[in-house]
């Protein structure tokens, strides 16, 4: 994977999971892109890591997306890897209307998947041209282990990831029947974390401790490096026909990628499809 990322736009990093991969691609040599919500975070990034671009993007936004989307392969047309990873989390409980909206149920979704969606056709084109011209280039998903196994405690959040998954099944197939060139050099890796120490659940996470009987009796979230540790390793590795991997699993949430490989892949196989 590293000799195939040049120049990588990270949609989503102003923290967490997204601010980390920035750091690590950095650190590799690359040039690194980011995007986020929040220009103060944006600014202290830049701050700190002068060799880091940032440009400040809603992903909910959904209108403007078509715009910045333009502008961005303007300004960086040498994009070979698009990593859309932002995403939200909320907790809350269809017997209790009041602990949720109708407007964050929808902006759950708008940005866990709507915008995804939205964001792999803007750039699919840029992607393809690349890939047609004999350049690697590579979609990477941010999705979780959650996208296998579904928690009443995230009930917008867990099925959004199971969609993404389903989406990044369905584009590549589309990859595989795009032509030979495009086959050859266009990846879509679904990149799938665990349960990791970042804010995502940082609202609800005392709440759902409590619920499952205290933080005592749960299996504590994974370390942010650590996670990036394993999931860039996995990153790096290649599949045997010199493709990457499909998926970069780590803990869990490997385990729901090999149980839905081990399920659905030979099914796959005799339909002919290469997903």
């Amino acid at each position: 994977m590293d000799q195939r990322i040049s120049t990588i736009l990270i949609i989503g990093a102003t923290s967490g999971i997204g601010e980390g991969y920035a750091r690590r691609f950095l650190a590799m040599g690359k040039k690194v892109i980011i995007t986020g919500r929040r220009a103060d975070r944006l600014s202290a990034l830049k701050k700190e890591l002068p060799d880091l671009e940032a440009r400040e993007m809603d992903a909910a936004d959904l209108a403007s997306l078509p715009s910045q989307v333009d502008e961005i392969l303007k300004a960086f047309p040498d994009i070979d890897t698009v990593f859309l990873n932002a995403g939200m989390q909320t907790s809350f409980s269809f017997f209790d209307p009041s602990s949720i909206s109708d407007d964050a149920i929808t902006n759950e979704i708008t940005t866990n998947l709507t915008s995804p969606i939205i964001l792999s056709r803007l750039f699919m084109p840029h992607l393809a041209s690349l890939a047609e011209s004999g350049k690697p280039a590579n979609l990477l998903l941010t999705t979780s282990g959650l996208a296998y196994i579904s928690f009443g405690f995230y009930p917008v959040y867990c099925p959004t990831q199971a969609a993404k998954h389903s989406f990044a099944v369905a584009l590549r197939q589309q990859v595989n029947s795009a032509g030979a060139e495009v086959k050859k050099n266009l990846a879509i890796v679904e990149i799938a974390p665990p349960y990791v120490d970042t804010a995502l659940d940082a609202n609800h996470r005392a709440r759902i401790n409590e619920l499952q009987g205290g933080k005592d009796t749960l299996v504590p979230p994974m370390g942010l490096e650590e996670y990036l540790d394993k999931s860039m390793e996995g990153l790096m590795e290649f599949a045997a026909d010199g493709r990457l991997k499909k998926e970069v699993g780590v803990g869990i949430a490997q385990g729901g990628i090999d149980i839905w490989r081990g399920a659905f892949g030979p099914l796959l196989e005799r339909l002919g499809i290469d997903a």
